[in-house]
């Protein structure tokens, strides 16, 4: 990838560098800076409707800084700017060029009007034809509504007309370029769109580029030619300034990570309706003010850039390989369109335009990417034809295995105690899901000659096969404790040592509880697994217990300790493996163990059976019937008898 990038900084190095036309000047005779004259500026109060320079007041005239053709506006005022014409008689043709002009301008060479343009919201170049002979000075009377300048801004120069023309298409040659190839990806992006309709990052890039075109097509050289039409020129100009971030955050949420699209849709709902909030707010007799809703709007759009290049920036630290090249052309864009806001803010000074350039970079930037991804698709065909023979016979092996798995599923189940059980004096009711055809949970029960019960319930990091595998060699382990099974630490530590070395670094969480069932004395121990829960009759809450010990298998001697609790009959216990607070709900997020609790609390009350059912029916229906499980899930439920019950069923 990064060999991808170095590729497309050189191609970009060579089209910026290697492009050059040839100069316009000959000598200095072809073209003359307004910034080298001695310029000068005159507020005059708009009712007094000056209509010519020689009703000004010479004395009153005040010079403006260096590099300077524009204020602040003042209100209820035109300003008028005067600098010597002496330079028009060195040219045959003499042309003003004026890049920028903010809304209305009258021009004057001498006292005589040259010309009048009286529309506002334009941003476009004017080329003014201008007689070849002195007159003293050349005015030009402002008049704007916008809030932030008034006046002239960029490029003001004198030169000969056909220069002017050609030096005006010199000049936007790259955003004029830019525009068709565009329109050539926004097009081929649709076409992909309607190829697979699914992708719609795709309809979402082809709308972004067609907004992006749209943009470049419209300034400099075609804004000018289309003078006649400026009002709707403005209107899909400034229109398309708005449009163009929401679709790029459109594309931006499809193919960055899941947080980022919410995130997104934020920004996109908050910029539209301070958009059109600002809109509405500088309306005019029925007139919009695209200038001064863009000047007020400038900020947000800051904000959205900062945004992006924040969730770019964690993108490439975060190692998204698949996506570096294409958020290095995002930060090409939003770099240059954040360095060109903050210049129309004034937070930069103005020296030149990088939008076009970074642009150029980010389109560059994409295409590579797309053509590269399409072209390896493209490579891959032949090679999937042959995946597609392969994968016949990988089929043949698959049934067999799924065979294999179904053994194997029928063969844990034996392992597995049975999920009903208990005596005159205890109820036992167990649940376990696999994730898998086999999984990596195993709970077991046995009874002493005494009618003490021990009971146990393990969970194999990770799940499937190799989990399966381990557990069987958890049951064995345990198996081979029943003669101390009134130990519970003696059990653990037996089994650690028989595990410890022979599981592959694969640990096993798990709790182990015996029951002395004439002194009612509970005694467990717990190697890393989640607590257990105890709800009894008369308790204002659940009860909860764990005692501390590390994982089994793992550590050739570890330490656990025994904890004791007292029982009464009607106790119940809930045994549970993380499966059940790992469980997801695509609205609700994780079961987690507070909804657990308070679950397991609103049930108390149910009969035993019921209440096992109803756990189980609520676990279910959580998970979308198990579509949201990430791991097995298993539980056991334990309940002590009453001795009424127990007379009940002798």
């Amino acid at each position: 990838m990064n060999r991808d990038i170095t590729i497309l900084v050189s191609t970009f190095f060579l089209i910026s560098c290697n492009f050059q036309f040839p100069s316009t000047e000959a000598g200095n005779t072809k073209r003359h800076s307004i910034y080298n004259e001695k310029r000068e500026y005159l507020w005059v109060e708009s009712k007094l409707d000056v209509s010519t320079p020689e009703n000004l007041i010479p004395s009153s005239w005040s010079e403006f800084n260096s590099n300077q053709l524009g204020l602040n506006p003042i209100a209820n005022h035109d300003l008028w700017i005067r600098f010597p014409d002496s330079n028009v008689s060195r040219f045959k043709n003499p042309t003003l060029y004026i890049e920028i002009a903010i809304e209305k301008i009258q021009v004057f060479h001498g006292s005589e009007q040259v010309y009048l343009f009286e529309n506002t919201d334009y941003v476009f170049p004017h080329i003014i034809p201008l007689k070849n002979e002195s007159k003293g000075y050349i005015y030009i009377k402002c008049e704007s509504k916008y809030h932030s300048f008034i006046g002239l801004d960029h490029s003001v120069e004198i030169l000969e007309h056909s220069d002017a023309i050609i030096d005006l298409f010199t000049k936007n040659f790259l955003r004029s370029s830019l525009t068709p190839v565009l329109l050539f990806l926004s097009v081929l992006f649709f076409g992909i769109y309607v190829l697979k309709t699914k992708a719609i990052f795709n309809l979402y890039f082809s709308l972004l580029l067609l907004s992006s075109s749209i943009i470049e097509g419209l300034n400099g050289f075609t804004g000018f030619s289309m003078q006649g039409y400026d009002k709707i020129l403005s209107s899909v100009q400034y229109l398309n300034y708005m449009i163009c971030p929401i679709l790029l955050m459109l594309f931006l949420g499809e193919i960055f990570p899941r947080f980022f699209k919410n995130v997104f849709r934020l920004f996109i709902l908050l910029h539209l309706c301070l958009y059109f909030t600002y809109l509405f707010r500088f309306r005019d007799n029925g007139h919009f003010s695209y200038l001064n809703t863009e000047w007020a709007f400038s900020w947000w759009m800051v904000l959205e850039a900062i945004f992006v290049i924040f969730s770019a920036v964690y993108i490439l630290i975060r190692g998204e390989v698949k996506l570096t090249l294409i958020t290095f052309g995002i930060l090409s864009v939003v770099f240059a369109g954040a360095h060109d806001t903050l210049v129309d803010l004034e937070f930069l000074p103005y020296k030149f335009q990088i939008i076009h350039f970074g642009f150029w970079m980010g389109i560059l930037s994409f295409s590579y990417f797309v053509f590269r991804y399409y072209l390896m698709m493209v490579r891959s065909l032949d090679e999937y034809n042959l995946v597609l023979v392969n994968k016949n016979k990988e089929l043949e092996r698959l049934v067999a295995i799924d065979k294999d798995l179904e053994l194997a599923k029928e063969l844990q189940k034996s392992l597995l105690s049975s999920l009903q059980k208990g005596d005159e004096n205890i109820d036992i009711i167990s649940f376990n899901h696999s994730l898998h055809s086999v999984g990596g949970d195993y709970f077991d029960y046995i009874k002493d000659s005494m009618g003490n019960w021990g009971i146990l319930i393990c969970d194999v990091a990770g799940h499937g096969i190799s989990s399966a595998v381990v557990a069987a060699m958890a049951k064995m382990a345990f198996t081979a404790t029943s003669p101390y099974i009134q130990y519970p630490a003696k059990v653990f530590n037996s089994m650690n040592r028989n595990l410890h070395g022979k599981n592959r670094g694969m640990f096993i969480t798990a709790s182990y509880l015996y029951i002395d069932m004439e002194s009612r004395v509970l005694s467990f121990v717990n190697a890393g697994h989640p607590i257990f829960f105890l709800i009894r009759n008369g308790s204002p809450r659940l009860l909860d217990f764990k005692s501390k010990g590390r994982p089994l298998g793992i550590f050739p001697d570890s330490e656990y300790t025994v904890g004791k609790v007292s029982l009464e009959y009607g106790d119940r216990i809930f045994l549970y493996t993380d499966g059940i607070p790992d469980l997801s709900s695509p609205s609700l997020g994780a079961f987690g163990e507070d909804r657990l609790r308070q679950l397991l609390w609103d049930l108390r009350n149910e009969p035993f059976l019921k209440f096992h059912e109803s756990i189980q029916k609520e676990l279910s229906i959580f998970s979308k019937s198990w579509a949201h499980q990430d791991d097995d899930v298993s539980y056991i439920l334990i309940e002590l008898k009453e001795p009424n019950l127990v007379q009940d069923s002798k």
